[in-house]
């Protein structure tokens, strides 16, 4: 019970967020439990390993369920095959026990990430400021992915 302050502002904070956070914390999450799921792979704790792994991937497959292929186009289909390689890569990772593809699967969700960052403060400066132009967004949007 001494988490439940802690997890209460945890559940606000996901309750309150912006599609922009979500996403980042999706990221966030996917990224921390992979790197958990490699440490507990180096300690042979093999049940550690695969549950994080699961984890990482129930995410990035969630991240993969919310894509909008119609709207988002090519960038979205991009995404999308982007996922499927990331849940293959960790599957294998498990099954094989291969830390590179931990390695790799990670490298992929930082840069993801950090992408994400930048759109969302590019989202940011816009709101500030008043500018909608959505064609710097698409860009921004198709360079992660790329």
């Amino acid at each position: 019970m001494q988490n439940g302050g802690y997890n209460n502002y945890q559940g606000t904070d996901v309750a309150t967020a912006d599609q922009g956070k979500l996403i980042l914390m999706a990221y966030e999450g996917a990224i921390n439990f992979a790197k958990i799921a490699k440490e507990r792979l180096a300690a042979n704790d093999y049940a550690g390993k695969s549950i994080n792994i699961s984890n990482a991937v129930e995410i990035i497959n969630e991240l993969r369920s919310r894509l909008d292929i119609e709207k988002g186009g090519e960038t979205a289909k991009n995404l999308n095959n982007l996922y499927i390689f990331l849940s293959m890569q960790l599957t294998t990772a498990n099954l094989k026990r291969d830390i590179h593809k931990i390695d790799e699967a990670v490298k992929i969700l930082e840069t993801l990430y950090n992408g994400w960052v930048n759109i969302v403060e590019l989202e940011k400066k816009k709101a500030l400021n008043g500018f909608n132009d959505e064609r710097e967004t698409v860009n921004l949007t198709a360079n992660v992915v790329a």
